[in-house]
């Protein structure tokens, strides 16, 4: 059953990155691709490293990227907002890279596949909540 749920997620990621993969062969700018903002491109290229990192079962690389992400979010560019449900976001995607950090330490594959498919949703509610504060127009953490 746990072999089935990292199978799973990490199928789940590869079918994602083969669309970017795909669309950037095509020479189609999509809204991933185009004005991105440095810390965005940082961030996105930590995820890609970790989803390879899962898919290896390279638990140092896992590790060592989801505590540069951590610090990532520290940094002053990634504070697009000052708002105290932001301060929140962020403490939560720091937390949920600590459980990937954990449990690479601890080899546990499957609890870091989870913990990535946290940090995953963490992304999203966040870039939600971005885009919900700034008008509904395009998130300017991503470069718009």
């Amino acid at each position: 059953m746990k072999h089935l749920l990292v199978s799973a997620i990490l199928l789940a990621g590869f079918v994602s990155t083969g669309w970017i993969v795909q669309a950037e062969t095509n020479n189609q700018q999509g809204p991933i691709t185009e004005d991105l903002k440095p810390i965005m491109k940082r961030k996105l290229d930590s995820s890609k490293v970790m989803l390879e990192a899962l898919a290896l079962e390279d638990f140092d690389s896992l590790a060592k990227n989801a505590r540069a992400l951590s610090l990532l979010s520290l940094e002053t560019d990634w504070q697009v907002l000052s708002t105290e449900e932001y301060l929140k976001q962020s403490a939560d995607f720091r937390r949920s890279l600590e459980v990937i950090r954990s449990a690479a330490e601890k080899k546990n594959i499957d609890r870091a596949a989870l913990g990535y498919v946290e940090v995953t949703i963490r992304c999203v509610e966040c870039h939600k909540y971005v885009r919900s504060k700034q008008g509904g127009g395009k998130d300017r953490s991503i470069g718009g």
